[in-house]
């Protein structure tokens, strides 16, 4: 990859009761199963090269404090049918410590991007969150255009992104220009868990339509996003966009790690994209 994905925080936050809301759930679509990835394999088995690359190295833009690998001690099934990326610290003086000295823990961020993509549809995964105060797990999606128009031009939707100090709060965001995290102004709103997002699997999904986008924790709407809520700003989501999965470590929107912590996983059970009625489509470029 020839340029840094910069992964932006989430700020400009508003709370809202998890109920369903006639005004924001997406209108009922015929659901057609088109694309998924279910994890089946045995532990030995490699992901799909012609589907995931890696992000490697210390992309902390964000501050944040993990050097990705592609290692299977970071990244592997685990032969009961999920994908696990687990964080590991690192120990001072160690081969990975001299790779990225600001670096306090190993982790994984894998990608479709150049690869697969997709426009409009349902994209769930159903995703056990990682334990520990700092860590930042992310289910998101970026722009396939991204390389030729640049961040945040690509448009960026955060399917879920959770943080350790907020053990039961998801947070479903979208970033476009005008917009973004790097503003403050990034159009976001959260759910709320009974229980800690590590304590079980819990299904985070998009509903996209041209010029809407429906946020969902647990098949329950609780976040939307129109064309007409960014004008006269340019609405960047109707476009082919491309999946992102990581384990991110601290940084400037999961804070401070806990120093004790010690490794933890993101369990992802599988990742399913539905056509809408007429919407959705998946492109495959290998």
């Amino acid at each position: 990859m020839k340029r840094t994905l910069t992964f932006i925080v989430t700020t400009a936050i508003v709370a809202v009761s998890l109920t369903m809301n006639s005004t924001t759930a997406t209108a009922a679509l015929t659901k057609k199963l088109l694309w998924s990835q279910e994890f089946k394999g045995s532990a030995s088995t490699k992901l799909d090269s012609k589907i995931w690359g890696f992000d490697l190295g210390g992309l902390n833009a964000n501050s944040e404090e993990q050097l990705y690998t592609s290692n299977r001690s970071n990244i592997a099934l685990n032969g009961k049918g999920q994908l696990v990326i687990t964080a590991i610290p690192i120990v001072e003086g160690s081969t990975n410590w001299e790779k990225c000295i600001s670096c306090k823990f190993t982790s994984a961020r894998i990608k479709t991007q150049d690869k697969v993509g997709f426009k409009y549809g349902r994209v769930e995964a159903r995703i056990k969150m990682p334990a520990g105060t700092g860590t930042w797990p992310a289910f998101w999606m970026l722009g396939s255009n991204l390389d030729t128009v640049g961040w945040p031009e690509s448009g960026e939707l955060d399917i879920v992104e959770a943080r350790g100090a907020d053990s039961t709060i998801v947070f479903g965001t979208a970033h476009g220009p005008g917009y973004n995290g790097s503003e403050g102004s990034q159009i976001g709103n959260v759910a709320y868990a009974n229980a800690p997002l590590s304590a079980g699997y819990h299904i985070y999904a998009i509903e996209w339509t041209p010029n809407k986008v429906v946020w969902y924790f647990d098949n329950v709407a609780y976040h939307t996003l129109t064309r007409t809520m960014v004008s006269p700003r340019d609405y960047v989501f109707n476009h082919e966009f491309f999946i992102i999965l990581n384990l991110a470590m601290g940084g400037t929107f999961a804070g401070e790690l806990d120093p004790n912590l010690g490794r933890t996983s993101m369990s992802v059970d599988y990742i399913r994209y539905y056509k809408l009625g007429n919407y959705g489509t998946v492109y495959k470029h290998k």
